[in-house]
């Protein structure tokens, strides 16, 4: 077996001989520092319920992994969540199951010698693998995942804020952002890059029946938003605590080691780029779409979709279209693309006869192990000679990969700017997809939106007419161009990126105000390349546009008209691509919805900027259990006969509809 592994290195060895070591393609630096248990955040866990009786806070721990000697002052970050089946080791039955795991720590290792800031995070555990109901499994489970997530973004989330408050101690670039998952953090990551807002997850398999009602079995108030920046209240305790709020969530790449996704629903077209290495034969997460089995007890919980229906998905929705344009010709690419069966970024690995269990051949650990022997029953030949083969196979496909996602210098997909698939980089492509063809301008169809509103604005091939906005011609490199869409019209407008100017506000055709100043509720992404096409110039633009209740990511594509009419002055119209948008209503804010005081005993008072009209209370299953109709802007409930317990109140004002949360003590 040892000249086996002996000869596997030899290959990789002149393989790596006929190329100059270029960083973040290659090992690049001798060694790594390690900064160990930092604290990114802290929130609630169950794991010592049993113990305490109550929910308690936790830190959340890291240790972070930066190239020695390194002078480069933006360097990508990656983010590494590890495996164990969020229950701690020894007691999940395994020798692997935290940040300190010989894995984590050997691939760690490596991609910060290949110039990266690698962090390897803990993340909040506890579940009931071993409940009596198949149910209450699903329940504690999909709890867990969703913690899980919340953590992972939080520590996004922190390093953002480092990079803006605290000097930027480890001289992170805070738009170059991956995650990496093994395992239990394969499903953490997973979800992290695909669930967008809080809805996805209700679902029917993640609702449970009380008293023959359906429950959901995440509830957003009770368990804090999907990115951890809400307070979550249960009973008395509190099951969320909001970490680096006003910072963004967001990455830019995924990479999955034998783990799965909890609803291939949650997996759309224009997600990030994504690798996956996964054991077809796996024994316990499902290769295509099954029932995710517990290790150990064997008992099965709920159905997921593993790497090859994962990759099926992010192949037709083009997600990895960039690596598919790059076309790789490396070894690892090599022997991915004889297996996965077109399905760029998916590496199968296969096991011989006899060692079908062996799913997570990258594993290894010290015979002093107290799992030792349960580790063996599923990798019986385990050494780290055998892993470290694997983490070369996981670091040379993944490698070529994330510098392209992270447009890294020196990568495939190099174009300047920030990472590739944050909608600056290859537009023409999008153009392509939506049938738009340089300079023709579309102002009806099925990807024309004009008089869109929050409610139904879509993916799509969006056009306007120049002059609505008094533009005169394409945008040019010196102007930024925001879009605003608000629920009564749509508004947009023009202004200068120095924010020195006025700015024209239209609901339609109509000109409805004008804003001077410094831009407070506008603010751009600066993302612009200047790419020359046959035919003129073309500018690509990025802006992240946030409002009191909307989100949205737009890409502006300005042209140089007068290319496309025979050198007559530009007249036409210019259009934008809405790629992704992502809603960030804060219903309360919209009228200044308060209640008060909270937890409330007999009395319950409410207080709005506007003049509510009716107010309806639902309790957490969604039952209807008080409703008023108040004409005012102030009114006070009566809510002594509700049992204790959390409680929504909707105020409905005119065609605005705002919620708050209270409790009954």
């Amino acid at each position: 077996m040892k000249r086996i592994f002996t000869l596997m290195a030899l290959v990789l060895m002149v393989s790596a001989s006929t190329i100059n070591a270029q960083r973040y393609l290659e090992e690049v630096f001798d060694n790594v520092v390690v900064d160990n248990a930092r604290s990114y955040g802290s929130n609630a866990t169950v794991l010592f319920v049993p113990i305490t009786g109550e929910i308690v806070n936790q830190p959340l721990i890291m240790d972070v992994y930066e190239p020695e000697g390194d002078t480069e002052e933006a360097r990508p970050l990656i983010l590494y969540f590890h495996t164990g089946n969020f229950i701690p080791t020894p007691d999940n039955g395994s020798p692997s199951g935290s940040r300190t795991d010989s894995t984590a720590v050997e691939i760690c290792k490596r991609f910060a010698r290949m110039g990266y800031v690698v962090a390897s995070c803990d993340y909040r555990l506890g579940w009931n693998p071993i409940a009596e109901t198949q149910d209450e499994r699903v329940n504690t489970l999909i709890n867990a995942a969703y913690r899980g997530v919340q953590d992972a973004r939080t520590a996004v989330r922190w390093f953002r804020r480092n990079a803006a408050e605290d000097g930027n101690e480890f001289n992170i670039d805070p738009e170059r952002i991956a995650m990496f998952g093994q395992g239990t953090g394969g499903y953490i990551t997973l979800a992290a890059a695909t669930l967008d807002e809080y809805q996805e997850v209700l679902i029917p398999k993640f609702f449970t029946t009380v008293d023959d009602v359906p429950v959901p079995m995440v509830i957003e108030q009770i368990n804090g938003d999907i990115f951890g920046t809400s307070v979550g209240v249960f009973g008395t305790d509190t099951l969320c605590y909001p970490n680096h709020v006003g910072y963004s969530s967001d990455f830019s790449f995924q990479m999955n080691m034998g783990g799965a996704m909890g609803d291939i629903s949650w997996l759309e077209q224009g997600d990030m780029p994504m690798v996956s290495f996964q054991a077809p034969t796996d024994p316990f997460a499902p290769y295509t779409t099954g029932v995710l089995t517990v290790p150990v007890v064997n008992l099965p919980v709920v159905e997921v979709s593993g790497a090859n229906d994962v990759h099926t998905l992010v192949t037709d929705s083009m997600n990895n279209q960039i690596f598919v344009d790059a076309a790789f010709e490396d070894v690892w690419t090599t022997r991915a693309d004889a297996i996965n069966g077109g399905r760029e970024g998916l590496f199968p690995i296969i096991r011989p006869a006899g060692l079908e269990a062996d799913s997570s051949p990258w594993d290894y650990w010290a015979d002093t192990n107290p799992n030792h022997l349960a580790g063996l029953q599923t990798n019986p030949d385990m050494s780290i000679e055998k892993a470290h083969a694997f983490i070369d196979t996981i670091q040379g496909y993944t490698a070529p990969r994330l510098a392209c996602a992270l447009n890294l210098p020196g990568s495939a997909c190099e174009q300047g700017g920030g990472p590739a698939n944050d909608m600056c980089a290859d537009a023409t492509d999008i153009n392509a997809q939506f049938g738009q063809t340089l300079g023709e301008t579309q102002s009806s169809g099925p990807y024309s939106n004009v008089g869109a509103t929050a409610e139904n604005i879509t993916t799509g091939y969006e056009c306007f007419d120049d002059n609505n906005v008094g533009l005169g011609g394409a945008p040019s490199l010196e102007n930024t161009v925001w879009f605003s869409f608000t629920g009564d019209g749509q508004g947009y407008s023009i202004e200068t990126t120095d924010c020195d100017g006025t700015a024209a506000f239209f609901e339609g055709d109509t000109q409805m105000a004008v804003y001077s100043g410094d831009c407070d509720n506008l603010v751009p992404v600066a993302c612009s390349e200047d790419i020359d096409l046959p035919g003129g110039n073309y500018y690509s633009y990025v802006f992240f546009e946030t409002t009191a209740d909307t989100e949205y990511y737009i890409l502006v594509d300005g042209y140089d008209y007068s290319a496309f009419n025979d050198g007559e002055p530009a007249t036409g119209d210019f259009c934008i691509d809405v790629l992704q948008t992502t809603s960030n209503v804060d219903e309360q804010e919209l009228i200044g919805l308060n209640a008060y005081p909270n937890p409330a005993q007999d009395q319950l008072t409410l207080t709005a900027d506007e003049k509510i009209d009716f107010i309806t209370v639902y309790n957490v299953v969604g039952e209807m259990v008080l409703n008023e109709q108040v004409n005012s802007n102030r009114t006070t409930l009566d809510v002594a006969a509700l049992q204790a317990g959390i409680y929504i109140v909707e105020a409905q004002a005119g065609a605005i509809t705002s919620s708050t949360r209270f409790v009954k003590k």
